[in-house]
C-alpha cells in the first residue's frame, strides 16, 4: 500500500540519473526523468536476479534448506504444468515461464509495501510483458512448425482464407489486450483500494485488504503464466 505519487526509490534514482546525464553532457539526447514504473521494474528485476544467483549458489543435493525445498516444489509444479499443457518436452520453456512468474509475482507483491509502487499497476509494464509473451509464442510456433505455422491463419480450406485471416489476426491481437489489461486492471484496482483504506485508517493496518492483495498477486501471476503456456501449446501444436 502506498501513499503519494511515487515510490521511495523514485527521487534517489532520478537524482543519480540526472547526475549521469549532466556528467555525460547529453541532456538534449537523453530523458531528464526515469518514470517510476521503470524504476520499480528495474528494482524488481534486480531483486529477482539477486535471489536467483543467491539460491543457485547455495543449492545442496544432500541437505537442502527449507527455502530450497520450497523453490524446488514450485519448479516441479511449474514443470508438470508445462508438460501437461504443452506436451512432452514442454519443460524446455521453464526458464521463460518461471521468469514471468517471479517478476510478475514480486511486482504485484510490492504493492503491499507502503513505500513502493507495483510496476504492474502501470499499463506500459503489463503491455510490455504481454507483447513479449505474444512475440515469443509466435516465434516458438515458427521454430517448431516452420512456415506451416501460418497455415492455421487461413482456416481449414483455402477459399475461406479471406474470412479466417482477419479473424485470426483479431484473435491474436486480442490476446495482447487480454494479458495486458487483465493484469493492469486487477493490480491497479487492488492497489488503489488498499491505498484508500490505508488513508482512512493509517494506524490500523487493514490486514484483510493485505490478504486480498496477496491472493490477487498470486492469482494474476498464475493466470498470466497459464495463458502464456496455453498460447505456446497452441502455437507449437503439430496440427499447425
Amino acid at each position: 500500500m502506498a501513499a503519494g505519487e511515487h515510490s521511495i526509490l523514485y527521487k534517489p534514482v532520478n537524482a543519480a540519473w540526472q547526475g549521469v546525464v549532466e556528467l555525460a553532457g547529453a541532456g538534449e539526447n537523453l530523458p531528464h526523468e526515469v518514470p517510476d514504473h521503470v524504476v520499480m521494474a528495474l528494482f524488481v528485476f534486480g531483486v529477482v536476479t539477486t535471489i536467483g544467483v543467491t539460491v543457485s549458489r547455495g543449492l545442496r543435493k544432500d541437505d537442502p534448506g527449507k527455502f530450497q525445498q520450497i523453490i524446488e516444489v514450485f519448479f516441479v509444479w511449474l514443470r508438470n504444468l508445462l508438460e501437461e499443457t504443452i506436451g512432452e518436452g514442454g519443460s524446455r520453456h521453464l526458464p521463460l515461464i518461471a521468469s514471468f512468474a517471479f517478476f510478475i509475482f514480486l511486482s504485484n507483491l510490492s504493492g503491499l509495501i507502503f513505500f513502493l509502487k507495483p510496476p504492474t499497476q502501470n499499463v506500459n509494464v503489463t503491455f510490455a510483458l504481454a507483447i513479449t509473451a505474444w512475440v515469443l509464442y509466435h516465434l516458438f510456433g515458427l521454430r517448431r512448425n516452420g512456415l506451416r505455422y501460418f497455415k492455421h491463419f487461413a482456416g481449414p480450406v483455402i477459399f475461406l482464407a479471406p474470412l479466417f485471416i482477419p479473424l485470426e489476426i483479431i484473435t491474436h491481437a486480442a490476446r495482447v489486450l487480454s494479458l495486458g489489461l487483465r493484469l493492469f486492471g486487477n493490480i491497479f484496482g487492488e492497489h488503489l483500494a488498499a491505498a484508500a483504506i490505508f488513508g482512512l485508517v493509517p494506524f490500523a493496518v487493514p490486514l484483510p485488504i493485505m490478504a486480498l492483495g496477496l491472493m490477487a498477486a498470486t492469482i494474476q501471476t498464475f493466470i498470466f503464466i497459464l495463458l502464456t503456456t496455453v498460447y505456446i501449446a497452441e502455437a507449437e501444436a503439430e496440427a499447425h
